[in-house]
């Protein structure tokens, strides 16, 4: 019996020492092993996270190019058709117009009425901004010999042209020959402190080269 007890015992003893090891084998990760993998991984994330908004900027900027070329290339094409097709008298812009006074000038009859200079906005415009709710707007009248002098700052009838943000930089069509126009339209986009000159007709992004002249 003593020697059945004996064996018990050294045999419990060491089951309990090869727990005690395999316990020390696999121990955990250390603070500092934590910390470098936190670092790590702080770092790629803060670099996908800026990958990520530089493309999304890159993007943004390409959409708004494009709908501003979209929106310039749309008032030329109308503005031209109308005088091709659309015969009658067409009226001269005025020849250097004042940034937020309202403009008139008429196609056979078709009314434009204009406001350059001024940023394109939904609500209350803020005219220290330059801004206003009407920028470049077509209506249709009976006769249209001479511009009535819609005044884009109130009540206005028609359809307008330009998308929010937007502002017409420049509006030119003159009477250059028999039968000869020159037709200009120059339309940039964004707030005041992100252009150049905002409210001339040379209103350029600060990003881009000035127009050449």
């Amino acid at each position: 019996m003593l020697l059945i007890k004996y064996k018990w015992h050294t045999g419990f003893t060491n089951n309990m020492r090869r727990v005690r090891n395999l316990a020390g084998k696999n121990q955990g990760f250390t603070i500092v092993e934590l910390l470098v993998a936190l670092a790590v991984f702080s770092v790629v994330l803060v670099v996908v996270t800026a990958a990520i908004i530089q493309v999304s900027r890159v993007y943004y900027k390409g959409v708004t190019e494009a709908s501003v070329q979209d929106t310039a290339r749309n008032i030329m094409d109308t503005v031209s058709q109308s005088i091709q097709f659309g015969g009658g008298t067409v009226t001269d812009t005025v020849s250097s117009p004042s940034p937020g006074t309202s403009y008139d000038f008429c196609i056979n009859n078709q009314e434009y009425s204009y406001r350059p200079g001024y940023q394109l906005v939904d609500g209350t415009p803020n005219a220290s901004l330059h801004q206003t709710n009407y920028s470049l707007v077509v209506r249709t009248v009976a006769a249209c010999s001479s511009p009535t002098g819609q005044d884009l700052s109130g009540a206005v009838s028609g359809r307008e042209l330009l998308a929010p943000n937007m502002r017409l930089a420049n509006m030119v069509v003159k009477n250059v020959g028999p039968n000869l126009y020159q037709v200009q339209v120059r339309v940039v986009y964004g707030d005041d402190d992100l252009l150049n000159n905002p409210t001339t007709a040379t209103a350029a992004c600060m990003a881009t080269r000035p127009p050449r002249a």
